[in-house]
């Protein structure tokens, strides 16, 4: 059952993979370096950057585990990616901030791109709560030698969803930006 379980985890990295490489073939431009963010930006990409860091090193720290074996590779490179698209979105956040801030001052309406502001940042943090508990998934399964696979993988499934949601969510946001752009 726990190989199963595993597998069908590993397909669906492998398609997150295959559509978070699409989508950046697509915005080829070069994601963002922390020094062209606005602070808040950093401050806010900081716990998603350091939840990715972690489940590095927990991969690494696990490499004898079959958990951290069969997941950890898989979902290195989606980890990494989100990383890179959160960062992309958090130079559009800073964007959408300023836009909200000229609205302000010329007395227009600034709720949509506020709002879009604050589904950046909701997404940011889903993204982290995802990682993190990959991460805890990998430790938890290289400590428990004596606990069932099945068990420490029984809700692996919709966190896997809920990354695959994030991912989703970050190409909405930019697709709703560009149509922004464009009208």
């Amino acid at each position: 059952m726990g190989v199963l379980v595993l597998f069908g985890i590993i397909l669906v990295f492998a398609g997150v993979s295959i559509a978070v490489a699409t989508y950046a073939k697509k915005n080829k431009s070069q994601f963002p370096h922390p020094s062209e963010l606005s602070s808040q930006s950093r401050s806010t990409l900081r716990p998603l950057r350091q939840a990715v860091e972690s489940f590095e090193q927990a991969v690494k720290a696990n490499k004898s585990a079959e958990a951290s074996q069969i997941l950890g590779n898989q979902a290195q490179g989606s980890v990494r990616q989100t990383l890179a698209e959160a960062s992309k979105m958090m130079k559009n956040r800073d964007l959408l901030v300023g836009l909200a801030q000229r609205l302000k001052s010329q007395g227009g309406n600034a709720e949509a791109p506020l709002e879009a502001v604050e589904r950046i940042d909701r997404n940011i943090v889903e993204a982290t709560q995802a990682i993190d508990q990959l991460t805890f998934k990998i430790t938890q399964a290289a400590i428990s030698e004596q606990t069932p696979l099945s068990e420490i993988e029984s809700d692996l499934p919709d966190l896997i969803n809920r990354l695959q949601n994030v991912s989703q969510s970050f190409d909405e946001v930019n697709q709703h930006l560009n149509q922004d752009n464009l009208s």
